[in-house]
This record gives structure tokens, sequence and C-alpha cells, in this order.
């Protein structure tokens, strides 16, 4: 894979998120998130991210990379729920780059 599909990656995501959030369909983990509000979302990315960093004290590469994933979903999940687009925290990212 090439950077550039790798980031498209996390916009099609983005948009399937947008969808399950709109469409809440049956048996969808993040639709079920969704449902339970800004609360239980809030709640399980902080979970996760207490796993990434425990994760990052053990030996194994692929506890951290799993960790990061559940991170990085969750992360998306919850800037769908606040109505807050990826696009915007790059944008904010790359202004302190430049600081």
């Amino acid at each position: 894979m090439d950077t550039k599909e790798e980031i498209e990656f996390l916009y099609d995501l983005e948009r399937l998120l947008i969808s399950r959030k709109e469409e809440m369909p049956k048996g969808s983990y993040s639709s079920k998130l969704f449902k339970k509000g800004i609360d239980k979302i809030a709640q399980k990315l902080g979970e996760e991210a207490v796993e990434t960093v425990i994760a990052s004290k053990n030996k194994k590469q692929s506890e951290v990379i799993n960790e990061s994933a559940d991170l990085i979903y969750h992360l998306l999940v919850l800037l769908v729920e606040r109505g807050i687009p990826l696009d915007t925290v790059i944008q904010e990212m790359m202004l302190r780059s430049k600081k």
C-alpha cells in the first residue's frame, strides 16, 4: 500500500461511520456506539487509550498495532459523533507543525 491509499482508507472509514450514524443498521458495532451516545463513545476511547499505553510497555509490536487501530477507530467515532471532520483535525495538526 502507498501512503495515499492508506490515508484514503481513513476518509473511507469516516464516510462509513457517518452513514452508520445516519442509517443505524442493526448489528453494526458503530451504530450501537452512536445509539449509546457521547458518554459511551468517550468511555470507549479512554479505554482504548489506556490499552494502547499498556501495550506500548509490552514487548509485542502486534499488541501496540492492534490497540492503536482500536484507538484510532474510536477517535473517528467520537469525531463523527461530535460532527468534527477528520480534515479539521489534520489542518490543526498542520498548523501546529509550522510553529
